[in-house]
């Protein structure tokens, strides 16, 4: 927590935002509303069974949206999100100036499939073992051998 000097409104994050993820947030992130409780003046017993427990996320959540609505506690505004889950936004680079040279047609590449037209495949292999180019690792050796 830090002392603030008196601030602008556009600074500032409405309460009523705030107060709406406020449980949201104590499923998330309890241990950082806990501490704002404690700097409030709360006090947390140790040791709560599930009951309790729930009954004092109650009472925290009770006071921090008081503490919101009476100025005692303040959310900022900030540009970037500051969560860990946050990525930095990617660099990119600015782009190079087009040299002045004219680039020669390329002929269209077909695109690559991981499965290619198998009608076309076993055509291209017979046509392969009709003029008898070896086609496989095995054909070569025996065509080796055979010569």
């Amino acid at each position: 927590m830090r002392a603030v000097t008196p601030l602008e409104p556009e600074q500032c994050a409405p309460a009523e935002l705030i107060t709406w993820q406020l449980d949201h947030w104590m499923r998330s992130a309890s241990r950082a509303l806990f501490e704002m409780y404690e700097a409030l003046g709360g006090i947390l017993p140790w040791n709560l069974s599930s009951l309790e427990r729930s009954r004092q996320e109650t009472r925290v959540r009770e006071r921090l949206v008081q503490a919101l609505e009476r100025g005692e506690l303040v959310a900022l505004r900030v540009e970037r999100r500051a969560a860990a889950w946050a990525w930095p936004e990617a660099i990119v680079p600015p782009p190079r100036p087009e040299p002045d040279v004219i680039p020669m047609a390329r002929p269209p590449v077909e695109p690559f499939t991981l499965f290619p037209d198998p009608a076309r495949q076993a055509e291209t292999l017979r046509q392969a073992a009709a003029a008898g180019v070896p086609f496989c690792e095995e054909c070569e050796k025996k065509q080796r051998a055979a010569a």
